[in-house]
């Protein structure tokens, strides 16, 4: 293994440390060392050549979410009732959390969709279905959903039947869902681009998910 791999494989363990002090320590530099050029040629070569053993981007994006659940938990069970300035503080952490997400998918398909659809997927999808995290969490996971997968044609090919309509009709519930807490317009070109995947990639939808779209005609109605 390279030096530069080397130095990016013992940052990505530290990132799983059990002391949030130590974790925050290699933020920095993990997101130095996916930008060094050495380090991305090397993430680059052994991610189209698929061989498992070496470390490559998706290797590295496992690590980044043992990281995201570490730092995910830490805030969930900290004590509801605080400052308002401790508030202010949760969130900020919570908006640096999903931008380093954002960041490293950048880095990551730059130049290339390298990072696996289904990486990518269940990732978004894990965390858009739990309630329980923060809205901040919830909306960037839809963004990288519509503007780093959705909007990848290679990817498209990717996702089964079966994620399509899964992905279609966790979204439309969100929108039906008064008390949602993304954006409504997000949520609406969502849906747009996976109708779209939907008509094209698979069998179309069906009369159930249809009736989504008479429930959302009724919803605009009553407003």
């Amino acid at each position: 293994m390279s030096l530069a791999l080397n130095d990016l494989l013992i940052c990505c363990r530290q990132l799983e440390h059990d002391r949030a002090t130590e974790r925050r320590k290699e933020v920095e530099k993990f997101k130095q060392l996916i930008r060094d050029p050495e380090t991305v040629q090397h993430l680059d070569r052994h991610s189209d050549s698929k061989q498992g053993k070496y470390l490559n981007w998706d290797a590295v994006f496992r690590f980044l979410q043992k990281y995201i659940q570490k730092e995910t938990e830490c805030l969930k069970t900290a004590r509801p009732n605080v400052s308002a300035s401790t508030q202010a503080t949760r969130q900020k952490k919570m908006q640096e959390i999903s931008s380093l997400v954002k960041y490293f998918i950048k880095c990551a398909n730059k130049r290339a969709p390298r990072l696996k659809c289904q990486e990518l997927l269940n990732y978004i999808m894990e965390t858009v279905k739990d309630s329980s995290n923060g809205a901040i969490y919830r909306a960037d996971c839809s963004n990288i959903l519509l503007k780093d997968i959705l909007s990848v044609r290679k990817y498209w090919c990717e996702i089964s039947q079966q994620q399509w309509l899964e992905l279609f009709s966790v979204y439309f519930k969100l929108y039906l869902n008064p008390s949602q807490d993304i954006n409504r317009v997000l949520l609406a070109r969502i849906i747009h681009a996976l109708t779209k995947g939907c008509c094209s990639q698979t069998d179309g939808l069906n009369s159930k998910f249809l009736d989504c779209f008479s429930k959302a005609i009724q919803n605009a109605r009553c407003l």
